[in-house]
């Protein structure tokens, strides 16, 4: 595909694109074999290693902006199922893709504003091919890699472009059009959970999902709703 950027090593995929956001054109994608300073959520770093899939997408001024991390988490549970239709994959809200009670994929959408248009840079990183020692030796027993659910192994160049091909499709999407089946990926729905916003949590339960890709909670003090740009999601004693 002739929008993919491949490269050896680069800082990070998200910061590659954004540097070159104003010559690059809609729907560019670039991957990386290695990225030195790759970040998730809040902060949180995130590195790649043999074994792992690295890959960015830049959209510019794609409609429906704030429900983008959703679809890009429909487009890469889409991908996953049709090159390993032996899996199944789920979401934990808001950005993490699961197999197996456990994370395969995270998902960070980066906004851009340039004059009155809303750019997004989509970072998608998928575990790929390794072990569960390796995941035990980096401490991240919740982590599970493709090969290991499958029990199978899928190029990282098939898997990066039917990912971008996905990406690209839902990216065009109303998620009108897509929120029930949205909801029926969602796997916090109906559980106890956890909240986290910086060093402070608080327990309730999640009920649904709103039409604006809000995750509709409860607790004590009746019903609320939060974006996926405020807070962390776990269960109520562990990851899910």
């Amino acid at each position: 595909m002739n929008n993919i950027i491949f490269l050896e090593e680069t800082s990070s995929t998200n910061d590659w694109l954004r540097e070159r956001c104003n010559t690059l054109s809609d729907g560019a994608c670039v991957t990386s074999e290695r990225q030195t300073s790759g970040r998730g959520r809040h902060g949180h770093s995130w590195d790649t290693a043999e074994g792992m899939l690295a890959m960015s997408v830049l959209l510019k001024d794609p409609p429906d902006f704030m429900t983008l991390t959703a679809r890009v988490g429909l487009a890469v549970c889409d991908a996953i199922e049709e090159l390993y239709p032996d899996v199944k994959a789920g979401i934990k809200w808001s950005n993490d893709i699961i197999i197996e009670n456990r994370k395969v994929c995270g998902i960070l959408c980066e906004g851009i504003k340039i004059c009155e248009c809303q750019n997004v840079i989509c970072g998608i990183g998928v575990n790929i091919s390794q072990s569960d020692d390796y995941f035990r030796h980096m401490e991240l027993p919740n982590a599970i890699s493709l090969k290991t659910a499958a029990n199978t192994e899928i190029p990282k160049k098939l898997l990066c472009e039917k990912i971008y091909e996905r990406v690209i499709f839902r990216a065009g999407e109303c998620f009108k059009n897509c929120y029930e089946e949205y909801k029926n990926r969602v796997i916090n729905i109906g559980r106890e959970i956890r909240i986290i916003r910086g060093t402070s949590e608080k327990f309730a339960k999640a009920l649904d999902i709103s039409e604006n890709g809000c995750l509709i909670c409860e607790d004590e003090n009746g019903r609320f709703e939060i974006n996926s740009g405020e807070v962390s999601i776990r269960g109520k004693e562990g990851y899910i």
